[in-house]
């Protein structure tokens, strides 16, 4: 009973205002569900164009295109301005051999005529170096430094001109035999030509005795050649030939080389039917060996005696132990202040002053206040006749030695030494300058007789050796023409042309060319390029 009563108490009456019947709660309305989509066709695959596949590799498509365009304008571009300006290619070789030098950029700048550089032959024969291909020569330089002079000056131009296909231009020119490989460079002033001869030049080797050395003299050549076509006037030397002349054009060749270096023009005479050249400056006597006349002395005479030519003139002789009596010569020497020891040589007695193991080849001091003794090393002068200077000062003419020896050399005939007699040692001189000075309207001028007693200085042996004679003469001539200081002097170093840049065994080139860069290089970049796709091919 308890139960039941608890029970009861425990259900309270049901008000019937707070009764919500189910359909009066709020029940939130079921969202709708979404559309099915329609069912693709039968036989109609998905566009392939929609997905999100298509716009990756839609947008990698644009973008490599893009690149590429950018890359070939770029290059285009680049190859014009390279045209333009050929310094843009940069000079990889170790010599620097498409670099012009200081002192031809100088002397381009100061071009005012309008220049033509001619090369002779096609622009592909000088660009692929297929001019004179087997010595070895290097005639793409000629273009790439031809081409940067007018870089510098736009007043200078370079030209290719084929023979085949521009016979006009060559025949115009008919005593220069202008074949590919020649330069002809003009102003309306004048012309001048260059020859390989001007630009290369060829050495022993005595590592490879079958593949000589080749040197370029490019840069010094085109840079000389456009100051003579630019200059007012171009100075002459002159060689008085006629006599038995003991030196030749031949034995002199590097000689003469250097005085075309020099700017001057060099022409041979014949002194007994011919004047001296027009516009002389230098003229040399090449050791006679029969004497000159009266009327070839007055020649001399007048030339040095000019009074109207606002110039300095110098005459050069040379002279040899053995060379014959000259009586009409030497006195003419002598009026200039110099006595020829003829038939006497010149020897050392100390070991450290003769070269060659020939006491006759002695080395000798230049004269410092001449010339700065300090930028000479290891002057020589070879069987030398001893000269003497018979005055310091008379009238006009001052006289100065130019070389002597130590005072242990010593000077003996030929028959002295075969009777071996004791030599007396002294000082002796071996060249000399004996000059006059001259005044136009307040400028000063020289008239200048330089003798040295040795003709073998002036021949090729010791003109291309590792001593001291061609820079100390280039230096005299310079100095006795009153050119020193001008831009006369466009003498850069030569250029060897065939030196391996990097030395390497045989076995380093096969690993370095086959196993690096054919096998090796390609093959990373294959690795490289897989990879990329693999983790691309994933996205």
């Amino acid at each position: 009973m308890d139960e039941k009563n608890q029970t009861q108490e425990n259900l309270e009456p049901i008000n019937p205002d707070q009764t919500e019947s189910p359909a009066s709660k709020s029940v939130p309305a079921p969202e709708p569900s979404p559309e099915p989509a329609p069912a693709p066709k039968a036989g109609k695959k998905p566009s392939p164009f929609r997905g999100n596949k298509f716009k990756r590799g839609g947008m990698a498509t644009v973008m490599t295109v893009v690149f590429i365009a950018i890359v070939v304008v770029v290059n285009l571009l680049v190859s014009l301005l390279a045209e333009r300006f050929p310094s843009l290619n940069i000079d990889l070789t170790a010599q620097k051999m498409n670099t012009l030098s200081d002192q031809a950029v100088e002397l381009a700048k100061g071009v005012e005529e309008e220049t033509t550089i001619y090369l002779i032959g096609t622009e592909d024969a000088y660009r692929e170096d297929r001019i004179n291909a087997n010595y070895g020569l290097k005639y793409s330089q000629v273009a790439n430094l031809a081409e940067r002079l007018g870089e510098v000056n736009p007043k200078i131009k370079t030209k290719f001109i084929d023979p085949d296909t521009n016979p006009d231009f060559i025949n115009s020119y008919p005593e220069e035999y202008l074949t590919s490989g020649r330069v002809l460079v003009k102003t309306e002033k004048r012309y001048k030509v260059l020859t390989v001869d001007d630009m290369f030049s060829m050495a022993q080797n005595s590592q490879n005795p079958n593949v000589p050395n080749t040197y370029s003299n490019v840069d010094s050549a085109l840079a000389g050649a456009l100051e003579v076509v630019n200059m007012d006037k171009v100075p002459v030397m002159a060689i008085a030939t006629g006599h038995e002349e003991m030196l030749t054009s031949s034995d002199m060749a590097e000689f003469l080389d250097m005085v075309k270096r020099l700017n001057f023009e060099v022409k041979e005479f014949d002194i007994m039917t011919e004047d001296i050249p027009e516009g002389t400056q230098l003229l040399m006597i090449p050791t006679p060996n029969t004497d000159y006349t009266d009327e070839e002395l007055d020649k001399l005479r007048t030339l040095l005696g000019d009074q109207e030519r606002k110039e300095s003139i110098s005459l050069l002789v040379s002279c040899y132990p053995a060379q014959s009596e000259l009586p009409k010569l030497s006195g003419f020497l002598e009026e200039w202040g110099v006595a020829v020891g003829s038939g006497s040589i010149v020897a050392e007695t100390d070991s450290s002053r003769f070269a060659m193991a020939d006491q006759s080849v002695v080395f000798v001091d230049a004269n410092s206040e001449v010339l700065d003794e300090d930028g000479y090393s290891r002057l020589l002068s070879p069987m030398s006749a001893p000269l003497t200077l018979l005055f310091e000062g008379n009238g006009d003419v001052g006289t100065k030695a130019l070389w002597t020896t130590s005072d242990q050399a010593y000077a003996l005939s030929t028959e002295d030494l075969e009777e071996g007699g004791e030599p007396q040692t002294s000082q002796q001189t071996l060249a000399t300058l004996s000059s006059a000075l001259t005044q136009f309207d307040n400028e000063f001028y020289y008239r200048s007789v330089m003798v040295f007693g040795s003709s073998h200085v002036f021949t090729d042996r010791f003109m291309t050796t590792a001593y001291g004679n061609r820079e100390y003469l280039t230096d005299l001539l310079q100095y006795a023409t009153d050119t020193d200081g001008s831009q006369v002097s466009i003498l850069t170093e030569r250029v060897q042309t065939n030196v391996l840049d990097v030395a390497a065994s045989q076995n380093t080139i096969v690993v370095l060319g086959l196993g690096v860069f054919t096998i090796g290089l390609p093959l990373v970049i294959l690795a490289a390029g897989l990879v990329i796709f693999l983790k691309r091919r994933h996205l």
